[in-house]
């Protein structure tokens, strides 16, 4: 049998703890001495290892006393609840993280604070995977998506701070001439980096292409607008028009 004292000795739990799991009913001594200290068995120490594992599975404590309460096929239903659940929190976790990489370079790049472009950014990141299928279903399959969105998820800094440069510069020159040196210039610094990008899958950037021009409003690709797609439209459209 242990005291108090030495189960928070054995586990590693502190005394406040296991009075509170006391209190609550999910950790009780199996019986007490004369004077009225808590002493816990065997079994109180396997159920307090079993609460320990499902705590850091992430499991809140009122979820915990169900669970140990239940059957095998419930706790391998919970298990796989809570897994999903982890799932879910990295690709968020990884969202936020494609986000203040993207906020970063434009800071870096810029030497201050754009809100603009970081409630911009912020607004792309927020949205939810179904609304985004749903905006571009039309122009891509289910598989061009998930490819663009593992393109996504996976550029590095450089490719970001690149794709922010980019824009930035095309924002600071949406008025200039689109036949211009400068503003033929600025499509194919897009067009080549776009292409890395996309690893040269001509196909998959075409029909990208297609899903932006006709999107109606919003931030459709990282802090990428409708002004700067019309921008570039009007580049290339000069350029045809010079042939």
């Amino acid at each position: 049998m242990y005291s108090i004292g030495q189960l928070s000795k054995k586990t590693g739990v502190t005394v406040r703890t296991l009075d509170h799991y006391d209190e609550i009913g999910l950790i009780k001594p199996s019986s007490k001495t004369d004077g009225g200290h808590r002493l816990y068995n065997e079994d109180d120490v396997m159920r307090l290892e079993r609460v320990l594992a499902l705590k850091f599975m992430g499991f809140k404590l009122e979820q915990i006393k169900n669970i140990l309460k239940d059957s095998t096929s419930t706790w391998l239903e919970s298990i796989q609840e809570q897994l999903e659940m982890v799932k879910r929190e990295q690709e968020r976790l990884k969202t936020l993280e494609q986000a203040l990489l993207g906020i970063s370079c434009s800071i870096e790049y810029e030497g201050e604070v754009n809100w603009s472009i970081i409630f911009s950014t912020i607004q792309l990141f927020q949205q939810d995977p179904e609304d985004v299928l749903q905006q571009y279903k039309s122009y891509l399959s289910e598989d061009e998506m998930e490819k663009i969105m593992d393109m996504n998820a996976q550029m590095s800094k450089e490719d970001m701070r690149e794709w922010m440069e980019i824009i930035s510069d095309i924002k600071a020159n949406l008025e200039i001439d689109p036949a211009s040196e400068k503003a033929q210039q600025l499509a194919e610094r897009w067009m080549n980096l776009a292409e890395n990008i996309f690893g040269n899958d001509e196909e998959l950037l075409g029909d990208m292409w297609d899903a932006l021009q006709n999107l109606k409003e919003g931030i459709v690709f990282y802090p990428m607008d409708k002004d700067v797609i019309e921008f570039i439209e009007r580049v290339y459209m000069a350029k045809e028009e010079v042939k």
